[in-house]
């Protein structure tokens, strides 16, 4: 049951929500659609060209991921609410002192419920467990709803770029 949103943290807490291990083949559904939502943020961001946009995004993830689903230091869960249904996903990698949140998503139709914090809380939470002391995440300028999730989550900017069309 949702609670009224903190003025704080302007969201509503979810009841439950887990993380269990992305099996293979939801591996083999999610890689593609991670990669075009990586592609869609840089083409929004200004940063590649629609022409270049997938082809560079699924070249970063071939790299990161050399031996696919198996490559060592990657975790890959789903999200599931109290009923079981699926609600989001996190891929984390794990790199000496710090991991990183390399992709996280909230399904569109379940957005607006405090599952993205439930699901950064979950994140953060399996990270402790497994003795990692901090997380970084990158986030794109025009994702600004994510932006303030992170902010109002305790992640500090670190750096930044920016970028003005001269044309």
């Amino acid at each position: 049951m949702s609670t009224p949103p903190d003025s704080a943290r302007d969201t509503f807490e979810v009841a439950e929500l887990h993380l269990r291990p992305m099996t293979e083949p939801e591996f083999d559904e999610y890689l593609p659609h991670t990669i075009s939502n990586y592609a869609d943020s840089h083409l929004a961001a200004g940063s590649w060209s629609k022409e270049e946009a997938e082809q560079r995004a699924a070249a970063d993830a071939a790299n990161l991921l050399p031996a696919g689903f198996a490559t060592e230091n990657m975790l890959f869960y789903m999200a599931e609410a109290g009923d079981g249904e699926i609600v989001g996903w996190v891929w984390l990698c794990l790199r000496s002192p710090l991991a990183w949140i390399f992709d996280i998503e909230v399904v569109a139709d379940q957005r607006g419920k405090g599952y993205g914090r439930a699901l950064l809380d979950a994140a953060e939470a399996e990270l402790r467990s497994r003795g990692i002391p901090a997380v970084a995440l990158q986030v794109f300028g025009p994702n600004v709803a994510a932006q303030r999730l992170y902010a109002t989550s305790g992640y500090q900017l670190i750096s930044q770029q920016m970028r003005k069309e001269l044309s």
